[in-house]
């Protein structure tokens, strides 16, 4: 498992599709928390707009 905090302070600027991807597969190996449910939801609804952004 990759370590989350490294995954996302290699992302420069607003992250792409699959960055958003690779950090949401490694949150979906971590506990599931309120908090981290929180996180996946949040970027799950970043992911649907940056996708309809690049369409």
């Amino acid at each position: 498992m990759v370590d989350i905090v490294s995954l996302t302070a290699s992302v420069d600027g607003i992250p792409t599709v699959a960055e958003t991807d690779a950090i949401l597969a490694e949150l979906r190996q971590m506990p599931r928390t309120v908090q981290n449910t929180s996180l996946m939801d949040d970027l799950l609804e970043f992911r649907s707009l940056l996708t309809a952004a690049t369409e």
